[in-house]
């Protein structure tokens, strides 16, 4: 697997996320599954929301990070910062030793569920 290039040389998200589709060997499939932040299903396609979260600071591959998750997301237009806060809040403590598992984890976390 050839390495990732640094935070510093990806210049924009759509660049990170095709970096992470070829480092987690995706397919399409596996990326419309992420672009769609839907929940999922196969090992790669936790893995590339691993590497994606990776990439935004917002999970180090073994826990989630509250405070960039939050940073992250203040920056975005139009997002209720109330329920960003409350997703923070009930994801902080996230962790695992699988980096992929762990993105598993967040995704389930973020939108309310829980996994089994």
């Amino acid at each position: 697997m050839p390495n990732l290039p640094t935070k510093t040389l990806i210049k924009s998200e759509e660049n990170a996320f095709q970096a992470c589709i070829e480092q987690e060997g995706a397919s399409k499939v596996d990326a419309d599954v992420v672009r769609k932040l839907n929940v999922p299903q196969t090992y790669t396609q936790k893995c590339l929301y691993a590497c994606m979260f990776e990439q935004s600071g917002t999970s180090d591959g073994q826990q989630f990070d509250k405070d960039t998750f939050l940073t992250n997301a203040g920056k975005m237009a139009n997002v209720d910062q109330k329920a960003v806060q409350r997703m923070a809040d009930r994801c902080d403590g996230v962790e695992n030793d699988d980096r992929c598992e762990l993105a598993a984890d967040i995704v389930a976390c973020l939108s309310g569920r829980k996994r089994s």
